[in-house]
């Protein structure tokens, strides 16, 4: 049987789901689905599955679906799974739960305010109905966020970590780095405009500086780490010349020009992890603990 912890867990892990669902239809977004299995590896999976004998790919994300939706129905919003390799437990199980929002013609701004936004609600009635005495530690905590929340250009944030580490400019923000910027903070706070690199690859460079992205991450407080990562990515020839550099196939480039064709806009869009939100909101030690059945590299019930 499970613990009383673990069912407070499950039990507010359908409360922030409903209050998510409520606040985005609130707030005129359109809940949309993507498919689960798509045919091209690319930055959208490195998962493959045998798809009725042809090769394919389990989803990382509602990319590049999500412009479409964007160019068809305005605002959206998925909740879905994804699935990723993951040797580490702290951050990603294998299969997980994405919360993403698309914003057509939106801007770095439009999503940062969405997310902290978002998040004060969800946070605001957690505390105030919160029942489960097992988690009543967390009532304090989710008092504190309110929007809006810090923000941390890449440049600021490394010049605060140089005060602990021997990071430059243009260095990838690993865990370490954001570990230890979040224990400066008791509320979420974002870094934005990262450097272009691996990690931001299919996002647009800023106008002011083109070695900037348009991207943001949303850092939990506490040591507990990214819960988001957003920006605006490029689109149309640009996405598929960055696509051809990955070695794409003539038929993952048909694919992504058929999909091109239901419609495209330029958009800006972000990801939030559920089992990661679930793990700052409840202070867990691991990710794991905020689904029922953890999907990790090792054998599952």
């Amino acid at each position: 049987m499970w613990s009383e912890r673990k069912k407070a867990i499950l039990q507010t892990r359908a409360e922030v789901l409903g209050l998510v669902r409520s606040w985005f239809n609130d707030h005129e977004f359109c809940e949309v689905q993507g498919p689960v299995i798509v045919p091209a590896i690319a930055k959208w999976s490195n998962l493959s599955v045998d798809y009725c004998g042809l090769n394919a790919f389990l989803t990382s994300g509602l990319e590049p679906y999500a412009g479409v939706f964007g160019a068809n129905l305005g605002k959206s919003y998925s909740i879905s799974p994804a699935f990723r390799q993951e040797t580490s437990g702290f951050q990603h199980l294998t299969e997980y739960w994405r919360i993403e929002a698309t914003i057509p013609y939106g801007e770095l701004e439009s999503i940062m305010e969405v997310q902290e936004r978002l998040l004060s609600y969800v946070c605001q009635e957690l505390q105030r109905n919160i029942q489960e005495e097992q988690l009543q530690n967390s009532v304090n905590r989710l008092r504190r966020v309110r929007s809006p929340f810090p923000r941390l250009s890449y440049e600021k944030a490394v010049e605060l970590l140089a005060e602990w580490f021997e990071v430059q400019w243009g260095a990838t923000l690993d865990q370490e780095h954001e570990t230890k910027l979040s224990l400066q903070h008791d509320v979420p706070f974002f870094i934005y405009e990262l450097p272009v690199g691996v990690e931001t690859y299919y996002f647009r460079s800023t106008v002011d500086n083109p070695l900037l992205s348009c991207s943001v991450d949303l850092i939990a407080p506490e040591g507990h780490g990214e819960l988001s990562t957003g920006g605006q990515p490029v689109i149309g020839e640009e996405m598929l010349e960055k696509m051809k550099k990955e070695q794409l196939s003539c038929a993952e480039e048909q694919w992504f020009r058929d999909i091109e064709k239901m419609g495209s806009a330029p958009h800006a869009g972000f990801a939030l992890g559920l089992e990661r939100l679930l793990k700052w909101i409840c202070n867990l030690d691991k990710v794991e603990e905020a689904t029922a059945f953890p999907r990790l590299r090792e054998p599952y019930p």
